[in-house]
């Protein structure tokens, strides 16, 4: 027996059936991916990112370090460039609560003093700032004016001056700057002295080191062996060894000792500034 020829009308019948069908099975599986992406959205929704992320995210608009100096007209950004120093490190401490001492009000400075308590109030939402100044008489005129900082007066070349200001205000600091004297005595005798001041994971930042190499602060301006022994410069290239010594330390004795230098974790220079970080407890 044989088949006969599907008619025309047949044909569109079963080409029509055959497109429901193979639409009907591509919506179901579409619909199924599109159940799998959306359920996969709102579980990614529900995953906040990390506190720390968005935390560090420069607030819209907020001056940096640098900017804030520049508006102050302190000297730390010009003749110096201490911005590659402050903008690298003091970003993570600007919206805690810190506690900060600065050695020098600037009071013999030409434009007069308070150009950096007006950077540091202005940059830090949150800080506890210490002055400590030489010159008594204008460090008590000016502190009769302001409230935003304690001012204490003194030498930061006197040992005793140094540890009656740790006896009073304690040993909990997160930022420590010398831009006091200069002199070598001044700038060594502090960093030995107040690093007991840091707090752990706090910061001793030192200015001016380009003193080293001028007479008139006790530097030496002679560059040969030996010819600046006793300058700053020479008691951190000497920290920086002792950091680098081998392990089995006891034919490599330290060169500079003051108390917890141990707890110094690294060494960090840019331009006439270096930092010291004290190791986390």
């Amino acid at each position: 027996m044989g088949f006969a020829a599907p008619t025309n009308k047949n044909l569109v019948y079963a080409s029509v059936a055959a497109g429901i069908i193979f639409i009907f099975a591509l919506t179901s599986q579409h619909s199924s991916h599109a159940q799998k992406l959306t359920s996969a959205i709102s579980d990614a929704a529900a995953h906040t990112l990390p506190v720390s992320w968005s935390a560090n995210k420069k607030p819209v608009n907020e001056p940096t370090w640098h900017e804030v100096a520049i508006h102050h007209n302190t000297d730390k950004v010009n003749p110096h460039s201490y911005q590659d120093m402050y903008d690298k490190y003091l970003p993570a401490l600007r919206h805690k609560k810190i506690k900060m001492l600065e050695i020098g009000l600037g009071c013999d400075m030409g434009y007069g003093p308070g150009h950096s308590y007006y950077t540091w109030l202005d940059y830090f939402t949150d800080v506890d700032l210490y002055f400590m100044e030489y010159n008594a008489a204008c460090a008590e005129a000016w502190a009769n004016t302001t409230t935003g900082a304690t001012v204490v007066t003194g030498d930061q070349g006197d040992p005793n001056v140094l540890q009656s200001f740790i006896v009073e205000h304690g040993t909990d600091f997160d930022i420590i700057i010398d831009d006091g004297g200069h002199t070598m005595q001044q700038q060594m005798l502090s960093l030995q002295i107040l690093w007991q001041a840091i707090r752990p994971g706090g910061i001793y930042f030192c200015e001016d080191l380009e003193t080293s190499w001028i007479p008139v602060y006790g530097g030496n301006s002679i560059v040969s062996e030996g010819a600046a022994e006793n300058t700053m410069l020479k008691m951190i290239h000497r920290l920086i060894e002792d950091m680098t010594y081998p392990e089995d330390n006891a034919n490599w004795p330290r060169q500079v000792y003051f108390r917890d230098v141990e707890k110094l974790v690294h060494i960090d220079c840019s331009r006439q500034v270096c930092a010291f970080e004290k190791r986390h407890a």
